[in-house]
């Protein structure tokens, strides 16, 4: 291999190597570490936190709902999967009925997918594991 040979493999290879560079820190940029766990969301954090992570799964439940507290486990084991990369929120519709009805909310519970801060897809009733968990990869574009 002649030095011109090499030095046009060296410069294609810093090439390659910063273009994934500039492509991992864009993709750091537009996907900030989110917070890990489900977090208790009120009128006064619910928008600061949507907007805080590109994609947020928030879950408006009820204390005595009974399909709400099978999706609460669900909830939970996703959160763990999707750690760092998705906002899990809980809203309690008997304590903040104000943001239940701004997302017209009329069923409990209502599972619902932002991205950007906007609704791109909602869940009404329970599901179980694997549909939630299509249901972000698909309409987040987030895998685990």
């Amino acid at each position: 291999m002649s030095n011109e040979e090499r030095e046009l493999l060296e410069k294609v290879y810093r090439r390659i190597l910063m273009s994934r560079i500039q492509e991992q820190t864009k993709a750091e940029i537009r996907h900030p570490t989110c917070p890990s766990g489900i977090i208790m969301l009120s009128s006064g954090n619910f928008m600061e936190s949507i907007r805080k992570c590109t994609a947020s799964i928030i879950d408006f439940y009820a204390d005595w709902c009974i399909p709400c507290k099978i999706m609460e486990p669900i909830l939970n084991k996703l959160s763990q999967v999707f750690a760092g990369k998705v906002l899990f929120g809980r809203v309690d519709v008997d304590e903040y009925p104000q943001v239940a009805a701004e997302y017209g909310v009329m069923s409990i519970p209502t599972t619902i997918l932002f991205r950007n801060g906007e609704e791109v897809y909602r869940v009404i009733g329970a599901v179980d594991y694997n549909t939630m968990r299509r249901y972000i990869e698909i309409y987040l574009g987030v895998k685990p």
